[in-house]
């Protein structure tokens, strides 16, 4: 017994639907194509925003340094005047080699008042 197997003619609808199916494939390739590269766009934008949004990030922090280091130094500066001039004041001696007490009282006097305000 010798299996044959039956093969079904190829119709005409057959070709005119596989046709049809070529067509419809590359209108959706090129639809398809489309929607690749608008995502891509759409992501390359989504990164440069962020990007944007790190490089003000990084700006803010960067002027808030620059701020914070201006400020301290101004206080270090303020710090170094007061320490010198309370030196002076307090280093000031007669002819004898003993110390003024004057600008000591005077010293004294500004640090009560000081503490006093606050």
């Amino acid at each position: 017994m010798g299996s044959t197997k039956k093969t079904k003619p190829v119709k005409q609808n057959n070709k005119k639907q596989i046709n049809r199916t070529q067509k419809n494939t590359h209108v959706n390739v090129g639809k398809l194509k489309q929607i690749k590269q608008a995502k891509k766009n759409a992501k390359q934008q989504k990164n440069e925003q962020k990007n944007l949004v790190k490089a003000q990030k990084i700006a803010e922090i960067k002027s808030e340094r620059d701020r914070a280091k201006q400020e301290k130094e101004a206080k270090i500066k303020n710090y170094k005047k007061k320490r010198l001039d309370r030196t002076k004041v307090l280093s000031k001696k007669t002819k004898r080699g003993q110390p003024l007490m004057k600008d000591r009282m005077q010293l004294l006097l500004k640090q009560i008042e000081e503490m006093k305000k606050s």
